[in-house]
């Protein structure tokens, strides 16, 4: 099957009328100036505001604000339409990346007196398009990327904890998960003993940094997230839906990964290193907050920690640990 496509992205006729090429140029440049609040200046800069609008990734509950603060149009001002334009509202649009682009050639075609738009002129507009473009749907996903490989930044101490403490009580399959319960005083009770070990833990390795996100939860809490989007794969997280009660564990067969990622971040230098003297104590701290914790989580079948186990991932992290520190600068 075959396509008729445009010649190129702006979209342009092969020859255009100087009363068209006017029109649309200062159509252009007021609708520009209308939604920006300010003139059109170096193409590239422009565009970057673009992304304003444009982004895929742009969040929609900002972008329903803006749109709908956007500055009414004259009626009687051209629409050149898409693609150089998108229509918002009656009285509503956008100037788009393609229109402009046609704008900055629309002008530059006005101050001589050719009006043929030759392929050559518009391969120039149609690569930084294709580029800008590229660069705009691959963002989301080379920041998960980056993410996921720790060239960006770190797990904080406290998620940090909450990966160790998972480990720690032998959350490392689904039968043996960590319960996310939905509501009800056993969401309280398991919070709160769960998440005492990880004070104790971030307490050592991080006594100044604040805390200023309360009320740490394992429904909707920053810390267990943030520890995903690190670990990918690694951390299951299981959501409460339907009134049934959630689940997190850490995937057994990713547990040399898991360790490795988070001594890994521990290790790296934008804050203060985590030396193996201060993990162990921080490590430590845990295990004996947790086991404190142990009778309140029996009652609800979330115990699996077995005290050689317990010492069989210290010795782990710290070893791992100390490879880490090592390699780093």
């Amino acid at each position: 099957m075959t396509r008729d496509y445009p010649r190129s992205l702006l979209g342009l006729p092969e020859r255009i009328e100087d009363s068209t090429l006017r029109s649309w140029s200062a159509a252009l440049d007021q609708t520009w100036e209308a939604t920006m609040q300010a003139r059109p200046s170096a193409l590239e800069a422009d565009l970057l505001l673009c992304r304003r609008w444009f982004d895929p990734v742009a969040q929609g509950q900002r972008l329903r604000r803006e749109l709908g603060e956007l500055q009414e149009l004259p009626e009687e001002l051209l629409d050149p339409g898409p693609p150089l334009t998108f229509r918002v509202g009656p009285r509503k649009r956008l100037v788009t990346p393609e229109g402009r682009c046609a704008l900055d050639l629309l002008q530059d075609i006005a101050s001589s007196d050719e009006h043929l738009i030759r392929d050559s002129r518009l391969l120039v507009y149609d690569r930084l398009l294709a580029g800008m473009y590229r660069d705009w749907t691959r963002h989301r996903l080379q920041s998960v990327v980056d993410l996921l490989s720790g060239s960006t930044k770190p797990l904080q101490v406290a998620a940090a904890g909450v990966v160790i403490a998972l480990l720690v009580d032998g959350c490392t399959s689904r039968e043996r998960a960590l319960t996310r319960f939905a509501s009800g005083p056993a969401r309280e009770v398991v919070d709160q003993a769960f998440f005492s070990s990880i004070e104790a833990f971030a307490g050592v390795l991080a006594p100044s940094q604040r805390r200023g996100r309360t009320n740490p939860r394992l429904i909707s809490g920053w810390m267990l997230y943030e520890a995903r989007r690190r670990l990918g794969g690694g951390l299951v997280v299981e959501d409460a839906r339907s009134g049934l009660d959630g689940r997190v564990w850490i995937n057994r067969e990713a547990e040399a990964d898991v360790i490795e990622v988070v001594t890994r971040d521990l290790a790296r230098g934008h804050r203060a290193r985590a030396t193996p003297e201060r993990f162990a104590e921080a490590y430590d701290a845990l295990v004996q907050s947790l086991r404190r914790e142990l009778p309140r989580l029996a009652g609800y079948g979330l115990v699996h920690e077995r005290p050689p186990e317990t010492e069989r991932l210290r010795e782990r992290f710290l070893a791992s640990l100390r490879t880490q520190l090592a390699e780093e600068p």
